[in-house]
């Protein structure tokens, strides 16, 4: 039966990751491949978690900002608030037919600027003194600061001032003189005055409410109403003023346009005698008329010559004939009738008579004075044409002369008309300017006076019948909001600044690994009766625990951390196994008996290495004697088989073998590190046939070589931590990085990179559960608490 369940234990199995809280799905597990980290999104059950956690912090913290508000509320003076309605209207009415003389210029900037500076005059520091001066305030104790509200933020505001104000001499530099501390009583009132004061427009309207603050409630009406009457009674009197500068300008303005008015009236009439330009406009008629009827005249003028220069070629050329005139003359055409009639009577005659027939000879003499006649004729139209050309050449040289003296005529009348109607101009701007001074000089007196005033009161105001604050039930709704606010911002911090293991989660994501087993926690009260002594008193209760109680949590919890180390590596269950730790007394050897114990209670073969060489206490736990054990078997590992010596000590466990540590060694590091360290674990391994495990209780690796030794002769290791607080500073340089599994320990990061061994399980122990909730916290490992990294 042992030979088969040491074959089924051999057997190859497929390697799953372990159940942690992290998660209850099993998957395939390799510890060569990291565990992938949780991405960055934001986890609301996280942060629930945390607040569940630290909500003593933020009860406590919300508790005292409740408790200091509250004190702070009823130790605080009642403050009252008069309030009165003013309505201010951004332009006054025009009473008369033309506009006021700030209308004008208020119109440019806008209503809102307008408003706006008359929400600054009610603010004003002359406002606040004409008050003091016209009630009398200036000795009153609210104004004097002697009644006053106390506070822990007005305090610090006091002494800031003082601080600035006594810094700003020191430093050269310039400062409000109305922000020192004034000696004028009327300004010292002034100053507290203008604190108090509160102008508050009403949306979509012309409405404005002026409030004052005052611990007295009639006095905080009288001061309302004051502000509101003096800010009326000081706008009317600035309007007035307005009015009277006014007309001191307007004087100045009237007195500089009748001194232009009169020598502009003295240019024109000077030029207008010098020029003649009485009737300018009548004489600018007549020439425009002639030089119009001159022009007509040249173009007849010209037209004509144009058609006689034709005729005029004509005639050079001896070609009279065809000239007009010639063919259209009634003299020319009788001449040739009676030419042709008498060249016919020739004719007739010369068939029967001979030219020195009389008839004859008359007929041919009327011919040729007919001939002569017309040649005449021709000969005269010629001439006249040739006169009549030169004629007309003249009149156009005489027309172009008389036209051109027109224009330059026409020319200087323009140029004096010119400059006479700039003078006019200029005369007739300065006579309607001085006309409209002296118009508004006039008007000014009775606008001033008869303006409607833009300012009036809507609503006096009146006592208050209850303080305004301190509110309670607002301070504290504030005072809530903010504690609560504060009180989860230190949790979170807390938190964030905490770095004890108190989950599995925190062990995951420290590790990078699952956690293969949680082991619960064991108080004094659980095992107060079953507690064994050994021969020397000492208490063996926890190294023994699994071996006492095998039906308790506890051995369940290293039964199941011994089935997550069978699927630890593909080769199953390691043959040897090195169980170490950051520092000196964290639970190595409790660890690694009670793990040999569950070990063995399955019916393996267990050989259990007490390699503390410097602080052994296996031979304590199993009251045993030291020596001999690993020490000696080291130093005779050349002179026989170790199986066969005293070193090797059985245990009250069936399956259970013990090698103590031995005598002591000035140098346990050197021994370790030894070649025959590592004959030692072989021959166990071959000669020791009933064993089929093997642990070993390491020294700390903090401080000492010991541990980094021993590493090199075994199969797998697992690491114990923290230490008395929980901490978790780093990683142990010394171990493969995310070959861990389990829980975390401290590490010693400042330690060099050793030779490395892959980690299967980290237990982490000092841990006590908190109640109602998944985490464990510290507890001292001298009182017997033994528990993994976190439960569920």
């Amino acid at each position: 039966m042992a030979s088969d369940k040491d074959k089924e234990q051999d057997r190859p199995v497929h390697h799953l990751k372990p159940v942690s809280g992290a998660g209850g799905q099993v998957t395939v597990y390799d510890p060569h491949v990291s565990v992938p980290e949780d991405d960055d999104s934001i986890d609301l059950r996280e942060y629930w978690r945390i607040l569940v956690k630290r909500k003593w912090v933020v009860f406590g913290l919300l508790a005292i900002v409740l408790t200091a508000t509250t004190m702070g509320t009823l130790l605080m003076v009642p403050e009252y608030r008069a309030e009165a309605t003013v309505q201010i209207k951004p332009e006054g009415g025009r009473i008369l037919a033309y506009e006021d003389f700030e209308s004008s210029a208020r119109g440019a900037a806008g209503n809102q600027q307008f408003l706006t500076t008359q929400y600054e005059i009610l603010r004003s520091r002359s406002l606040a003194e004409a008050v003091v001066r016209r009630e009398g305030l200036q000795d009153h104790p609210e104004l004097t600061g002697e009644i006053r509200q106390r506070s822990v933020m007005g305090e610090m505001r006091e002494l800031a001032g003082m601080l600035l104000a006594a810094i700003r001499p020191a430093a050269g530099g310039e400062h409000d003189v109305s922000d020192a501390a004034p000696s004028d009583p009327v300004r010292a009132a002034a100053k507290h005055l203008r604190d108090r004061i509160e102008v508050q427009p009403v949306r979509n309207s012309n409405l404005v409410q002026v409030s004052v603050v005052g611990f007295d409630r009639e006095f905080s009406s009288r001061l309302a109403n004051a502000v509101v009457r003096e800010y009326i009674e000081g706008t009317m009197q600035r309007r007035y003023d307005a009015g009277s500068e006014a007309r001191k300008f307007l004087q100045t303005q009237l007195d500089e346009m009748r001194i232009a008015l009169e020598r502009s009236d003295r240019a024109l009439a000077d030029f207008a005698r010098d020029a003649h330009v009485s009737d300018l406009a009548e004489n600018m008629e007549m020439a425009r008329a002639g030089l119009r009827s001159l022009s007509e005249r040249l173009d007849d003028v010209r037209n004509e010559l144009v058609q006689l220069a034709g005729w005029r070629e004509l005639v050079q050329q001896g070609r009279i004939d065809h000239l007009d005139p010639v063919a259209n003359s009634a003299t020319i055409a009788d001449l040739q009738t009676r030419l042709l009639d008498a060249s016919a009577e020739y004719a007739s005659l010369s068939e029967r008579f001979l030219d020195s027939y009389p008839t004859v000879a008359e007929t041919l003499r009327r011919i040729e004075l007919l001939r002569a006649e017309i040649a005449a004729e021709k000969q005269k139209i010629a001439d006249g044409i040739l006169g009549r050309f030169e004629t007309l050449r003249a009149q156009e040289a005489a027309l172009e002369r008389a036209i051109a003296e027109r224009e330059e005529r026409i020319m200087a009348m323009n140029e004096q008309g010119v400059q006479y109607n700039i003078l006019r101009r200029e005369f007739e701007t300065n006579q309607e300017l001085y006309d409209g001074l002296l118009q508004r000089m006039k008007e000014i007196g009775v606008a001033a006076g008869i303006q409607e005033n833009n300012i009036s009161v809507i609503d006096e105001a009146r006592t208050p019948a209850a303080p305004f604050k301190p509110v309670l039930g607002k301070n504290l709704a504030i005072a809530s909001m903010l504690g609560l606010m504060v009180g989860i911002g230190l949790a979170l911090l807390l938190e964030f600044l905490d770095s004890t293991i108190r989950r599995t989660e925190d062990v995951e994501r420290l590790v990078d690994r699952p956690v293969l087993g949680l082991v619960p926690l064991v108080r004094p009260r659980e095992r107060g009766g079953s507690r064994r002594k050994n021969s020397k008193g000492t208490d063996r209760s926890l190294s023994h625990y699994s071996a006492e109680h095998p039906q308790s949590s506890v051995s369940e919890a290293y039964r199941s951390l011994r089935t997550s180390l069978m699927f630890a590596t593909p080769e199953g269950m390691p043959k040897v196994l090195l169980v170490t730790s950051a520092s000196q007394s964290e639970g190595k050897s409790t660890t690694a008996a009670n793990l040999a114990t569950v070990l063995a209670q399955n019916g393996g073969r267990v050989l259990l290495i007490d390699a503390d060489l410097r602080k052994p206490s296996l031979h304590r736990d199993f009251a045993k004697p030291r020596s001999p054990g690993l020490t000696n078997c080291i130093a005779q590992a050349n002179q026989g088989r170790i199986v066969d010596g005293p070193a090797i000590h059985e245990s009250d466990v069936d399956g259970l073998w013990l090698m103590l540590a031995g005598h002591s060694t000035p140098s346990p590091a050197e021994l370790l590190s030894s070649s025959r360290l590592g004959k030692v674990l072989a021959d166990c391994r071959q000669d020791l046939r009933p064993c089929r495990r093997g642990c070993a209780a390491d020294p700390g690796i903090s401080g000492c070589g010991d541990s980094v030794a021993d590493r090199r002769r075994c199969d797998s290791g697992g690491g114990l931590g923290p230490d008395r607080k929980g901490e978790l500073p780093g990683r142990d340089p010394a171990v493969e990085p995310g070959a861990g599994a389990g829980a975390g320990g401290r590490t010693q990061p400042s330690r060099p990179r050793k030779p490395r061994l892959r980690v299967l399980l980290v237990v982490l122990l000092q841990l006590r559960k908190q109640p109602g909730a998944a985490g464990c916290s510290e507890a001292g490992f001298e009182q017997g608490v033994l528990t993994s990294a976190a439960r569920q």
